[in-house]
């Protein structure tokens, strides 16, 4: 069980300003967090669909990256998922600062404020269960920083899900992907 959920506090519900449907299970949300940050969700089928939306990455690879993900206790399974993790790395991985493939969640944040920055996961089509897909924002109140919950979204088996955050006034992020189950692998990228 994922530990990063601690402290955490709940924004308001995104706005969604728009909402684009390409069939087979591709699509693209434009929405809008309380905090007046502006993000493009999409999602698809891993290995079938590729992103519409281009990642932008700001900067060379930092080497101070958070990166976590439960491994320890688990086999590789037999089912043919090793396709969607070579196509998952070689898709998202390729000059992402952070990459996480792991068993049941992950978790990915910037090493400084940034002023866009990209989530990627994706949950194995091995999966039973849907993976939430979160996106934090750290921000300072007074004496007190804390991280804010402004996204979230739901992974299903054998899908990805990518997050693009246009922060203007540069901000800390952190992406997790939470429960997918300890039977289930999972991906997930940060670029920024």
């Amino acid at each position: 069980m994922a530990t990063t959920t601690t402290n955490i506090r709940q924004a308001l519900p995104p706005r969604v300003e728009a909402t684009m449907a390409f069939g087979d299970d591709h699509a693209i949300q434009l929405i809008e967090f309380s905090d007046g940050t502006k993000a493009i969700v999409e999602s698809g089928r891993a290995v079938d669909q590729l992103p519409a939306t281009p990642v932008e990455v700001e900067g060379p690879p930092d080497a101070g990256e958070q990166v976590s993900g439960e491994r320890a206790g688990h086999h590789e399974p037999t089912v043919l998922t090793t396709d969607e993790r070579i196509w998952f790395r070689d898709t998202f991985c390729n000059g992402a600062q952070a990459c996480v493939q792991g068993w049941d969640w992950a978790t990915c944040g910037t090493s400084r404020a940034v002023g866009f920055g990209t989530g990627i996961a994706m949950v194995g089509r091995e999966g039973s269960r849907n993976a939430t897909f979160f996106v934090d924002v750290w921000q300072c109140s007074g004496q007190e920083c804390f991280w804010v919950q402004n996204w979230q979204g739901v992974v299903v088996p054998g899908h990805w899900l990518s997050v693009n955050t246009n922060a203007p006034d540069r901000k800390w992020l952190r992406w997790r992907l939470e429960g997918a189950g300890g039977d289930t692998q999972v991906s997930l990228a940060a670029k920024y």
